[in-house]
């Protein structure tokens, strides 16, 4: 299988990592040069640089010929508009958009994306358990509308920063799923210390989001 990867570093770079060790073609594609020169160095991989939501630039970096096209921009406008150009003009089989938004997990998938998720770790994940496209999108579906996957960074004046996550009493009904510290990916154990500026990258029930998120804010 072919795979464009649009945007990300870290993210990008995981999903690079997984893709390839399980021997499918991945095209990356960043807006930043200095995010592309990151993934080049650490990856020594070719990134075509400019904007994924760019017909010239997708066009350059043969998204035609991909089965899958995942955008990892920072905006969701951005993931849409990369998404949708992929899809209607370059005709490629299956696009997933990243999304810090949950509420436009639906009304994207009604304009014509065909997985919005919120979570690069549960994407990578979720699709290297698959065997086919297909299967790929229909899974992201069906659990994107059982969990809600939360992005919340510890600040100095949290009352969970520079403390070992075994010693926080995490809440039992959410999971950290992954850390994201300096351009790193960190799967987390009770040994590992949570600084300010870390991305904790939360797995919980929909109707817990809340609880979750004033569980991380508390302060000291």
């Amino acid at each position: 299988m072919k795979i464009a990867i649009a945007n990300g570093t870290f993210q990008a770079a995981y999903l690079y990592d997984l893709f390839k060790k399980a021997g499918h073609r991945v095209i990356l594609i960043n807006s930043s040069r200095e995010d592309a020169n990151y993934l080049l160095k650490n990856k020594h991989a070719k990134v075509y640089v400019g904007h994924p939501w760019s017909r010239h630039v997708l066009e350059e970096a043969g998204v035609a010929e991909a089965d899958l096209f995942i955008s990892l921009c920072n905006e969701d406008t951005d993931n849409f508009a990369s998404c949708l150009l992929a899809k209607k003009v370059f005709a490629v089989g299956k696009v997933i958009s990243l999304v810090k938004n949950p509420a436009n997990v639906d009304i994207y998938r009604k304009l014509g994306i065909d997985s919005a998720v919120s979570s690069t770790y549960l994407l990578g994940q979720s699709i290297m358990n698959e065997s086919s496209v297909e299967t790929i999108i229909k899974t992201l579906t069906l659990e994107n509308d059982k969990i809600v996957l939360l992005e919340a960074m510890v600040l100095p004046k949290h009352k969970i920063a520079h403390q070992k996550i075994m010693d926080i009493n995490f809440p039992k009904f959410a999971s950290i799923a992954a850390i994201y510290r300096n351009y790193s990916v960190i799967i987390p154990n009770g040994q590992v210390e949570l600084f300010p500026k870390d991305k904790l990258l939360i797995v919980c029930a929909k109707d817990d989001e809340e609880k979750v998120l004033d569980y991380v804010r508390d302060e000291a």
